[in-house]
C-alpha cells in the first residue's frame, strides 16, 4: 500500500506515477521493470518514489490492484446483459473481458504480463493475492443461469467448465507475444478456439430438444 506521502500528494501527480508504473511495468515485467525509468518519467528522485512506497514490489503490487480494481468496476456495467445460457455466458463473458483489454491496451498488457510473471516469489504472491479473486468472478458467473438443458448438476458442470478454461487459458496466456500482437488479433485468435472448445463442451453436457 502506498504511504500517506503519496495519498497526500495532488491527484495529478498521482496519476502520473501510477500512469507510469503502469506503461513501465507492462512493457517489461516485475523483473526487468526499472524504477530509475519511472522517476525519470515522473521527474521526481528516487528518494521520493521510495517515501510514497516502501518498495517496488508495493508499487508493483498497488499499480496491479488499481488496474484490477478499474476493470472489475467498468466490466459490472456490462454483467447484466449476459445471456441466461451458462455456455454462452462463457463466451459473452469472455467478449466483456477481452474487450476491456481492448480499449485499454497498457493496462490489459499488465494484467496479461502479470500472468506470464517468471520471477518464482512474485509468481507465488500474485497466486496468492489474485487467485482467490477469479474463482469469486467464475462462481458469480452462475448467478441466474438457466439448468433447463442441462445434464446432471449445474454446480458439477461449472467446475468442470472452470478446470478447461483455466488451462485453455494458461496455454493461451502463455502463447501471447506482448510486443508483436495486438489486441485484436487476440480476441480474433482467442474466440475462434474458445467457441470451439465450448461448443464440444455444450454438446456434452446438454439434452437435446
Amino acid at each position: 500500500m502506498p504511504t500517506n506521502q503519496f495519498t497526500n500528494l495532488d491527484v495529478e501527480k498521482q496519476n502520473k506515477i501510477i500512469e507510469t508504473a503502469i506503461a513501465e511495468f507492462a512493457q517489461n515485467g516485475y523483473s526487468n521493470a526499472s524504477t530509475n525509468r519511472i522517476v525519470k518519467e515522473c521527474d521526481i528522485s528516487k528518494g521520493s518514489l521510495f517515501k510514497y512506497f516502501e518498495s517496488k514490489e508495493e508499487l508493483y503490487f498497488f499499480t496491479v490492484d488499481t488496474v484490477a480494481d478499474e476493470m472489475m468496476r467498468d466490466m459490472e456495467r456490462g454483467l447484466g446483459e449476459l445471456s441466461a445460457e451458462l455456455f454462452q455466458r462463457l463466451i459473452d463473458y469472455s467478449t466483456l473481458e477481452i474487450s476491456w483489454y481492448i480499449k485499454n491496451p497498457m493496462k490489459g498488457r499488465l494484467l496479461i504480463g502479470m500472468a506470464q510473471e517468471k520471477d518464482a516469489e512474485i509468481r507465488s504472491k500474485i497466486d496468492e493475492r489474485y487467485g482467490g479473486k477469479g474463482e469469486n468472478v467464475y462462481y458469480g458467473l452462475l448467478e441466474g443461469i438457466s439448468e433447463g438443458t442441462l445434464k446432471g448438476n449445474k454446480e458439477r458442470i461449472a467446475d468442470i467448465l472452470k478446470w478447461v478454461l483455466q488451462g485453455f487459458n494458461k496455454e493461451f496466456l502463455d502463447t501471447v507475444d506482448r510486443e508483436k500482437e495486438s489486441f485484436e488479433q487476440l480476441k480474433e485468435h482467442y474466440f475462434q478456439k474458445l467457441t470451439e472448445y465450448i461448443t464440444i463442451l455444450k454438446q456434452g453436457f446438454t439434452k437435446e430438444v
